[in-house]
């Protein structure tokens, strides 16, 4: 069951990625909803909720983009994602407790392509040298 459990978090998951992006979209958005609001709860609640969405739905688009990329499909790894991560951020922050849904999602709808174009970009030299190997 643990091992399943494993590989399917391996498998679909990004860690490396979706830790990253947890961190580093959990800390604008606290900024953003901190100057909006002037209310530290409100901002942490913000903080916390995008920076658990990222960790599992990022790190499961970054792992999507990986695969897009790795069947050759460059394009479709950069912009499906992006897509479906600046929709899903801007629908978790509509739910009560976003002080600003709008201005939360305005990092994901900067950083999802650059970010996505990144690790495409990394994923397609990986391969790159592995073939060369």
């Amino acid at each position: 069951m643990i091992d399943s459990i494993k590989y399917y978090i391996k498998t679909y998951i990004s860690i490396r990625y979706g830790l990253a992006g947890a961190l580093f979209l959990g800390v604008l958005v606290f900024g953003i909803n901190y100057y909006d609001a002037q209310s530290i709860p409100l901002a942490t609640t913000a903080a916390l909720k995008q920076s658990a969405y990222t960790f599992l739905f990022g790190g499961y688009v970054s792992a999507l983009c990986e695969r897009y990329t790795s069947k050759g499909e460059f394009i479709k790894g950069v912009l499906i994602p992006s897509c479906i991560a600046i929709l899903a951020t801007y629908t978790v922050h509509s739910f009560k407790g976003t002080p600003n849904p709008e201005l939360s999602t305005v990092p994901t709808l900067i950083f999802a392509p650059l970010g996505f174009l990144f690790i495409a970009k990394n994923k397609k030299k990986e391969l790159q040298h592995k073939n060369e190997s």
